[in-house]
């Protein structure tokens, strides 16, 4: 399965720390990705055609135009709610008919390592969701960023919730939206509420 992910990552491994990392997740070796040269091993993996995006991904500079849903989750948790899924039924075709990078994120919350995991389950969760409507997982990259953007400001669960998303980008987004394209502006992330719902393993993180 592909993956995007950072080198944030390797520092994390390094540091031996017991928290969980991605399900599947195998460093690259030479010739599968590492530096320009093709040598050496890295984590940054990007397939031809995915670059541009993934860096203003990463630089946390994506065009509004491109960001083709924003998909929120509740605390620690990385399955769709049933109130966010209208979101990816209504951009279902568009999908269909483009590449995108599902770029996962959480708030400050936890360690670094548990939080690029639950990252990249929430990306991971809404390919499948995609997929099951009949878009072309080959289509789609995943792009784990863990609390890499979060607003470290954020004190309790109700003002972190703004960071426990997932973008689907148009990776083929190019220049100003067409006239004929009306831009939505990204739905708020929903309320924190109710009471907290159970982790999804005993590390507890958002």
């Amino acid at each position: 399965m592909k993956r995007l992910t950072f080198l944030l990552a390797l520092s994390a491994l390094v540091v031996g720390c017991t928290s969980r990392i991605p399900a599947g997740f195998q460093p690259l070796s030479n010739g599968q990705g590492g530096n320009a040269n093709g040598g050496g091993t890295g984590l940054d993996f990007r397939p031809t055609g995915y670059d541009v995006m993934a860096d203003a991904i990463r630089n946390n500079n994506i065009p509004p135009e491109a960001i083709l849903a924003t998909v929120y989750f509740e605390f620690d948790r990385y399955n769709v709610s049933a109130s966010e899924r209208g979101k990816l039924d209504a951009i279902a075709g568009r999908v269909k008919g483009t590449k995108v990078i599902i770029a996962g994120y959480t708030d400050h919350f936890g360690t670094e390592e548990y939080n690029l995991g639950l990252s990249d389950r929430r990306a991971q969760a809404v390919r499948d969701y995609l997929a099951g409507l009949g878009a072309n997982s080959a289509d789609s990259e995943i792009m784990a960023l863990g609390s890499q953007h979060a607003d470290k400001s954020a004190a309790g669960r109700q003002s972190g919730a703004k960071d426990r998303k997932a973008l689907v980008v148009d990776v083929n987004y190019r220049g100003a939206p067409s006239a004929n394209r009306p831009v939505a502006a990204p739905a708020p992330a929903p309320a924190a509420g109710g009471s907290a719902p159970a982790p999804v393993n005993d590390l507890g993180s958002l």
